[in-house]
């Protein structure tokens, strides 16, 4: 070999070192930057003559692992959004069995008639009946009002989540623009590739979605529908209705979950729509069923009342109409008959609440015909998602169930998927976080590696000098 050649061997030792120690700095000092993926630099020789060599930067990550993550990320996101959601409604609903439901305000109800059936003309009795029956439609009617208050909520967490998107594929866009300039070079790319994986992150949690690296550099998103959202420079814009839940991407549908659309399955979007479009109706139609059953079957069981003359339970003090279904249970009432601030009479619980005068004090049979219609099934819409033929009793206490279940069944789902996000972040963590302890190891080996080198170019430098001095 040589001299000159040892020289360039020995030269080039000492670039790819400094190079080494800058690349081993930066991962030290972005440590703790959110989205930072550590770099690692391989060796490559170009002249296999000399000897010489330069560095190639590469990012330390795993593709499948990061889509593994945001998956999980997505499913998090969506069952976080139902419970989020639903939250201060099931509190305000009850649990089976909890006291505050309206299954248990309708069963203590239906005690109080049988106390009033045993002493029909008992002053204390009346009066706690008109209390069991004001608490049971305040139970309804509170639930019904925080229904519609999450109903609202979701439909602004909706547009807020769509707003997200729309900046995170706006930014997408706009990295591919930088990416297409800086050309394929992961040394020039990396901090850009880093701004990607974070908006790629913020993206999961709204929404799964599929990607695909273009020949340029650039990246193609798309829902797991196959609709195109980020093309090259190009972002897709999202909209929302907030009163149905449907979404879109430009002109073309996405909602989630539908069979006409091509949009995502899960993520915060899609359990935000799902609610909005299923779930949350079926809720109200569930109250207003019970509130209906009251209403309907205490004007049919109260012989005092003619056709289209409301009974106990009331529709804002009117008769039950059934084109005025929707919203009836945030409507339920007393009928004014019956209490006293307003009018009203307690003997006519007793007699009905069309009597003109009292009746017999010990006469029951109107308050027996009350109690047979929570003893009696009746017949509900099959759109509610419970019996279509039960006690109303059994009505109210199955709403109450399955409405808690949706909550217990998302909570679980977002345990589930909290895990195994945890475990996915934990393994992307290995591969593309920064071990500082590990950098500063490689920083003794490098400054060893540069001690070796001036070494060699002080021995080389001595051996010319001697040379020269010799001719």
């Amino acid at each position: 070999m040589s001299i000159s050649s040892a020289f360039s061997i020995a030269r080039s030792g000492l670039s790819t070192t400094e190079g080494r120690a800058s690349l081993v700095a930066g991962n030290i000092a972005n440590a703790q930057t959110e989205g930072y993926v550590r770099r690692e630099a391989a060796q490559v020789s170009t002249n296999g003559q000399s000897g010489t060599v330069e560095l190639r930067i590469a990012r330390q990550v795993d593709e499948r692992l990061a889509g593994m993550s945001r998956n999980a990320s997505a499913e998090l996101g969506q069952a976080s959004a139902t419970s989020e959601i639903l939250g201060s409604y099931l509190i305000t609903l009850g649990e089976p069995g909890d006291e505050v439901s309206p299954a248990a305000r309708l069963a203590e109800f239906q005690a109080g008639l049988d106390l009033l059936a045993n002493n029909p003309s008992d002053p204390a009795a009346q009066n706690d009946l008109l209390s069991r029956s004001e608490t049971l439609v305040h139970s309804i009617n509170k639930a019904a009002v925080e229904l519609e208050a999450s109903r609202g909520q979701a439909g602004d967490s909706l547009v807020s989540s769509v707003g997200e998107v729309n900046a995170a594929l706006s930014d997408i866009a706009e990295l591919n623009e930088r990416l297409a300039l800086a050309g394929t070079d992961p040394t020039g790319t990396s901090g850009l590739m880093d701004e990607m994986n974070r908006r790629l992150d913020a993206l999961g949690t709204q929404m799964d979605f599929q990607g695909r690296w273009e020949a340029d550099g650039t990246l193609t998103l798309h829902t797991t529908g196959g609709t195109e959202l980020v093309h090259g420079e190009t972002a897709v814009k999202l909209s929302a209705n907030r009163d149905t839940g449907r979404l879109m991407a430009g002109d073309v549908d996405i909602t989630p979950n539908s069979p006409t659309a091509r949009g995502s399955d899960s993520g915060r979007l899609a359990g935000l729509s799902g609610l909005i479009a299923n779930d949350l109706p079926q809720m109200k139609l569930q109250l207003d069923e019970l509130a209906r059953g009251l209403v309907q079957s205490f004007e049919a069981a109260d012989s005092s009342v003619g056709a289209g003359q409301p009974g106990l339970f009331t529709d804002a003090g009117g008769a039950f109409d059934p084109a005025q279904l929707d919203g009836l249970a945030g409507r339920l009432s007393i009928n004014n008959s019956v209490q006293p601030d307003k009018g009203g009479a307690l003997w006519r619980l007793r007699d009905g609440v069309g009597a003109t005068i009292p009746g017999e004090p010990g006469d029951t049979t109107q308050l027996n015909a009350f109690v047979d219609v929570l003893e009696t099934g009746m017949t509900f819409d099959a759109a509610t998602g419970l019996s279509t033929n039960a006690r109303l009793g059994d009505f109210a206490a199955d709403l109450v169930s399955q409405q808690n279940v949706l909550r217990v069944s998302a909570d679980a789902q977002a345990e589930t998927a909290r895990v195994r996000l945890i475990t996915f972040e934990d393994n992307r963590s290995s591969i593309e976080g920064v071990n500082v302890d590990t950098e500063l190891q490689k920083l003794l080996e490098i400054e060893q590696a540069y001690g070796a080198n001036s070494q060699v170019l002080s021995s080389l430098s001595d051996m010319l000098d001697t040379l020269l001095a010799s001719v």
